[in-house]
């Protein structure tokens, strides 16, 4: 079996049977060799190969994780061909690990396509723990607390929404595609915080850029198998070479804009959150001058390219996701209004200072990250020694994936999971109940969402705009596609195409 594997990758005949016996060498040092640990159990899978095959055919791995829960466990080993991944699929397995273990699984999996996307580890989302990180991310965080201070998130949202709400009412009730106008919503928004500038709709630049997330979305799929065995990384496989070039082109973008903001920076003229970040280097210098030699232009760069492109997909496939289920559930649509035209005076736009007295449409939100997480197995840990979850051992090293599917689908904690029910949400007096480690949409712990305390409130009114200003229905005789796209993805949930109604509210 191993020979008709080697004999697929294009090598002379002893560059063939140097890999074999390299590959013989390590299966018998893993088997024999190396100290052995009580890892928690998991289904069987044939050496080299480990678990591929169920990873890459549906249903998708995170579901099929759930389903195995009951026979292995909340703590599941599987395997990426050689690579070995521990995959926790309980709230209190993920809280033991990302809360009361915090340090110990706060590395980051070193990869070799992540590697090439973020040039080398110098963006917060790839790193591994080290100082240049601690301190990019402290930076990453005033750079946003100080960019979308006061009202300066509300203006931004008021802005795009009203922008696109103005290009839908164009359309005049015919079916739109609902996800291009919530990506322009979203696109814009980000490039105005980002870089304090707006697209329209038909813009090239912007379509082509939105094309570039699109193609990397759904051709991302499982990962690379150059990831997985290096001898690819010598002759790349299309796929990799088709994503880190869509990767490079919107690199480059985000470098000109980067490049345009360090050359006229100026702390009497910060408008974005790349003047924030380049004045927040600036501060944390003086106080520091090693910080100079740790966080270059580069670290920076990778860092906006984190919170446009976080910002983008996981905002937009959300609000997608959110006003499907909507179209397909009117009833709760119409209460989201009722709620809105309760608190608000008649004409009155909502604000992020309403969001308190707007419990249910918050409870909407909650219920569709539930129901839709877009992303259903975060990015993966590893454990940075020797640490335990229950009764197992986990080596230092050890990938270790967060199964947010598996918690937000959990049937001994979330009543009939497969229905929309906002409800869930509410207790007795209608207002949010806590939020529990079962809902867990910006993950927790040391590598928890950078962007959360402002994508929470940022998610929030953009949905009471919408609803606040228009109705959206299913077109006549047309039923709604909710089967979400790359269905084998254990990375996206990513929203079907398709067409709906969109009514100005009288």
């Amino acid at each position: 079996m191993l020979e008709s594997i080697v004999k697929q990758i294009t090598l002379s005949w002893t560059s063939q049977a140097l890999l074999l016996g390299l590959t013989v060498g390590l299966v018998t040092y893993y088997t024999f060799g190396k100290k052995k640990y009580k890892l928690p159990p998991g289904p069987w899978a044939p050496p080299l190969l480990g678990h591929l095959r169920e990873i890459n055919s549906p249903p998708p791995i995170f579901k099929k994780l759930l389903k195995w829960r009951k026979e292995y466990g909340p703590a599941i080993t599987i395997y990426f061909g050689p690579l070995k991944c521990v995959t926790l699929n309980s709230a209190d397995s993920v809280n033991e690990a990302l809360v009361k273990k915090a340090a110990d699984y706060a590395g980051r999996l070193q990869t070799w396509s992540m590697g090439h996307i973020s040039d080398g580890y110098k963006n917060i989302v790839f790193s591994d723990v080290n100082p240049s990180w601690k301190q990019l991310r402290k930076i990453g965080l005033q750079g946003l607390r100080q960019c979308l201070s006061g009202n300066k998130l509300e203006e931004k949202l008021f802005e795009s929404t009203s922008k696109v709400m103005r290009r839908i009412q164009e359309e005049n009730g015919k079916p739109v595609d609902i996800q291009k106008y919530i990506s322009l919503l979203v696109f814009n928004l980000l490039h105005g915080v980002c870089f304090n500038k707006s697209f329209d709709i038909d813009d090239q630049l912007f379509l082509k850029l939105l094309n570039v997330l699109d193609e990397a979305t759904n051709d991302f799929g499982n990962g690379f198998f150059e990831d997985v065995f290096p001898p690819l990384r010598r002759y790349p496989t299309a796929k990799f070479r088709k994503i880190m070039s869509t990767f490079a082109y919107f690199q480059n973008f985000i470098n000109d804009e980067f490049n345009k903001h360090f050359e006229n920076f100026s702390e009497d003229n910060m408008n974005d959150i790349t003047d924030f970040l380049l004045n927040a280097r600036k501060q944390a210098v003086l106080e520091d001058p090693a910080v100079e030699s740790i966080i270059t232009n580069s670290h920076l760069s990778q860092t906006v390219k984190d919170i446009f492109i976080a910002g983008v997909d996981t905002t937009r496939q959300t609000i997608t996701w959110t006003i499907l289920l909507l179209v397909t559930h009117p009833e709760i649509q119409k209460k989201v209004q009722d709620e809105l035209d309760q608190v608000l005076d008649a004409g009155q736009a909502p604000t992020l200072g309403d969001r308190e007295r707007l419990s249910y449409t918050e409870a909407v939100l909650h219920e569709s990250m539930r129901l839709c997480p877009v992303l259903p197995i975060g990015l993966p840990h590893t454990t940075r020694c020797d640490t335990t979850i229950g009764e197992y051992e986990i080596p230092k090293g050890t990938m270790v994936a967060i199964n947010h599917w598996a918690l937000h689908n959990d049937p001994e904690v979330w009543k009939d999971p497969d229905v929309f029910r906002p409800e869930r949400f509410l207790d007795e007096y209608g207002k949010l109940e806590p939020k529990t480690m079962s809902w867990l949409p910006f993950s927790a712990g040391r590598r928890n969402c950078l962007g959360e305390t402002v994508a929470r409130p940022e998610l929030h009114l953009m949905l009471a705009l919408l609803l606040r200003n228009m109705k959206f229905s299913c077109p006549d005789g047309q039923t709604m596609d909710m089967n979400p796209l790359a269905t084998n993805s254990s990375i996206s949930f990513v929203p079907p195409l398709n067409y709906v109604i969109a009514e100005q509210r009288q």
